[in-house]
């Protein structure tokens, strides 16, 4: 009887976060936008991911509410023990009114190799506000220091 209780909640847990992470995955977003590994500067390229008017995708909308103005990947402890990278930036709420739901998500590559896709968010984000934004790779050490490359986005899909 205690196996069967231990595979359903099992079962249940995979279900609930295989639920949760599908309504992370939604196309309420912009399009990715390259961010640039190797010079570990701001790439703000004019290109962003939330402003159509600047060559992001129209989408269904919501692209239109949020302005990517600056990202950088960041890494600390460079060649340690315990190096970390992370990729920070400022976005603002451009859509006219508040967003109940945002995100930044970030796609981390090692070469051509998508090693991890993690993101942040923000609730209640009123208008014309910008929101300083910081996307943490889980890795550290060699892990981290694998890391070359991301893509970035900004949307509010839930």
């Amino acid at each position: 009887m205690e196996l069967n209780r231990r595979r359903y909640l099992t079962t249940l847990g995979t279900t609930a976060s295989a639920i949760a992470l599908a309504g992370c995955s939604g196309d309420d977003g912009g399009d990715f936008e390259e961010g640039s590994g190797g010079d570990n500067g701001n790439n703000n390229d004019g290109n962003s991911g939330g402003d159509t008017t600047s060559g992001g995708s129209g989408g269904d909308g919501s692209s239109n509410d949020i302005e990517l103005l600056s990202h950088e990947m960041v890494r600390e402890d460079e060649g340690g023990p315990a190096e970390s990278v992370k990729v920070e930036g400022e976005a603002e709420n451009v859509s006219g009114g508040e967003l109940s739901y945002a995100e930044v998500e970030v796609k981390f590559y090692e070469g051509d190799t998508l090693a991890e896709s993690f993101l942040d968010n923000i609730n209640g984000w009123s208008a014309g506000e910008t929101w300083g934004f910081e996307v943490q790779y889980p890795g550290i050490g060699e892990d981290a220091a694998a890391i070359t490359d991301y893509e970035i986005r900004a949307g509010t899909s839930l």
